[in-house]
């Protein structure tokens, strides 16, 4: 459902670029995340009549901001966070910096970003609304593709962890033309020897989404490296096969098939009001391979894919690949 068109008052960019944002643009909402909302912002063609690409515009909720002032405040020092990371990226899959948006007291406010079609995560609860199947193997190759070569220059060049990969975090141009990926908010920095040593550095924390972190990250390791990007890849290959988030599905739907005409659409959502004591025992499973559904056919067009899916779910991360390997193997595939 479109929400109502809302006016951006009050506010002023820092920007990279000589664009400049119109003083009361009109937004939609393009999507929501913990604690943030996503706007869509058409911009106002250039004086010369020139058009200009809209922006996406990421801003602590409403509800936040008027509920609880000290989650207001963390959210909004993740965007501050994420504007000052994504302003020294530069890959062709990493959502592109815009500008900051602030208010007249110099606090910040939005952060504007490249704006894309949808997010993984959306094309994937679509597919499964519609009953379609897992998304087709040319697409789940184009995206890990485009991905792994997003975490290969994070991991190798920015020294950074990205720290929440999952579906929703992937965005996609047109029918996989590109996939980018987004939100940057709690990603960590690298040592010169690709690790993280929470021990000697206090200040950091892993604050990644459970159902997509790796064994280490659940055990609370003192040390991880950026394999544990690469095994959050791989639940993200399970969810392109199985259109669910890994370790949401109920313990007892492959045992009673006929349980699942009577199962509402809302029993695959996150919400943790709907989980109930599922989400006691899913947690379990957290940091470990989901089996898929049982009687789940393939076609060989999936070889490759669900070799990558094994491989980056290895419960060692030294057994995992790195996002260079992937990159290779999917280069010399295609």
């Amino acid at each position: 459902m479109e929400t109502p068109r809302k006016p951006l008052r009050n506010l002023h960019l820092e920007v990279n670029t000589p664009l400049q944002v119109p003083a009361s643009p009109l937004m939609k909402t393009l999507g929501y995340g913990t604690g943030v909302n996503v706007y869509f912002l058409e911009r106002s063609p250039k004086p010369s009549g020139q058009l200009r690409s809209p922006w996406a515009i990421k801003r602590v909720s409403q509800r936040t901001r008027r509920t609880n002032s000290e989650n207001s405040k963390i959210f909004n020092q993740r965007i501050i966070k994420e504007a000052d990371i994504l302003r020294k990226l530069n890959h062709p899959n990493i959502v592109g910096f815009r500008a900051i948006a602030k208010k007249e007291n110099d606090e910040v406010d939005s952060l504007a970003l490249e704006c894309c079609s949808t997010s993984l995560g959306s094309i994937l609860e679509e597919r499964l609304d519609a009953e379609e199947g897992a998304l087709p193997a040319k697409d789940i190759k184009k995206m890990l593709k485009d991905i792994s070569s997003a975490l290969d220059y994070l991991h190798t060049e920015a020294m950074l962890l990205h720290g929440d990969l999952k579906s929703h975090n992937i965005l996609v141009k047109g029918s996989f033309e590109i996939c980018k990926l987004c939100d940057f908010g709690v990603s960590l920095p690298l040592d010169k020897e690709g690790k993280i040593n929470f021990k000697e550095n206090p200040e950091l924390r892993y604050v990644g989404t459970e159902l997509w972190c790796a064994p280490e990250i659940i055990q609370d390791e003192d040390v991880i490296d950026s394999k544990a990007d690469i095994f959050s890849l791989g639940l993200i290959i399970y969810e392109t096969i199985a259109l669910i988030p890994p370790h949401s599905q109920k313990l007892d739907d492959t045992e009673n098939d006929e349980d699942e005409e009577n199962e509402s659409k809302e029993d695959n959502s996150l919400a943790d009001s709907d989980l109930g004591m599922d989400s006691m025992n899913a947690s379990v499973a957290y940091g470990t391979r989901p089996p898929l559904p049982q009687a789940f056919e393939l076609s060989e067009d999936y070889n490759m894919v669900m070799e990558l899916f094994y491989l980056c779910t290895n419960q060692e991360p030294s057994h995992r690949p790195s996002a260079k390997i992937i990159y290779s193997s999917l280069t010399n595939d295609s």
